[in-house]
């Protein structure tokens, strides 16, 4: 439009500009996969020995994460985020209902192999120091899909339903280790569509199906 001046262009970020954010991010990697290395084994770990198996100062810790629950919530955030990008991997491969079998078995193997962040969540949460409300909403939208296509395929029952799977997680994640994969076997086939039970008919037995057409009365 006349009158309007045009916008000045930015300038291009020189090289040590470029070099000094690409070490600030490295840096903020390091961090998080040294916290969720540490936290794994014990959620009372100390940030300075987490920022020095990651190589930095205590300083740069603090200034990507200024708490110690911000950086375990991000290290939380961080393992579900790779637990819900194997969803998709595991739906290429594989048929609906294994797929989502194979999801919860890795689940099972995320709560085992670090008990201690998980305990440590489950405290926050019931403090009120953190939600898990984002943690729930990225696998939400990883295990959609796998629903969605179960049940297109006719492998899910027609009324299954994401909240379903969430709820199936939750018992899961709340049932005893030694139960845990066993539930998991049984949770998934409660799931899937099978033939329907005949009714029975009188005297309890079973209604016989019908076959082929019905003879003319003689």
């Amino acid at each position: 439009m006349r009158g309007e001046k045009p916008k000045p262009e930015s300038e291009p970020e020189s090289e040590p500009e470029v070099r000094m954010r690409s070490d600030a991010q490295r840096n903020k990697d390091a961090i998080l996969a040294a916290a969720t290395r540490a936290f794994s084994k014990d959620a009372d770990a100390s940030l300075g020995g987490i920022a020095e198996a990651a190589g930095v100062g205590i300083g740069t810790l603090y200034r990507h994460y200024p708490t110690r629950e911000l950086l375990f919530e991000a290290a939380y955030r961080n393992e579900i985020k790779t637990l819900c990008d194997l969803a998709p991997v595991l739906l290429r491969r594989l048929r609906p209902d294994r797929a989502l079998a194979k999801f919860l078995d890795r689940f099972i193997d995320h709560m085992q192999e670090k008990p201690a962040m998980i305990q440590a969540v489950r405290a926050l949460a019931a403090s009120g120091g953190t939600s898990i409300s984002e943690s729930l909403t990225m696998v939400r939208a990883a295990i959609a899909p796998v629903i969605e296509a179960g049940r297109t395929q006719g492998v899910f029952r027609r009324d299954v339903s994401i909240e379903d799977f969430i709820l199936i997680k939750g018992a899961i994640a709340n049932s005893r280790p030694e139960s845990a994969r066993r539930l998991a076997v049984i949770l998934i086939d409660g799931l899937r569509a099978h033939a329907p039970i005949p009714r029975p008919g009188r005297g309890g037995k079973p209604r016989k199906a019908k076959t082929g057409t019905r003879q003319s009365a003689k």
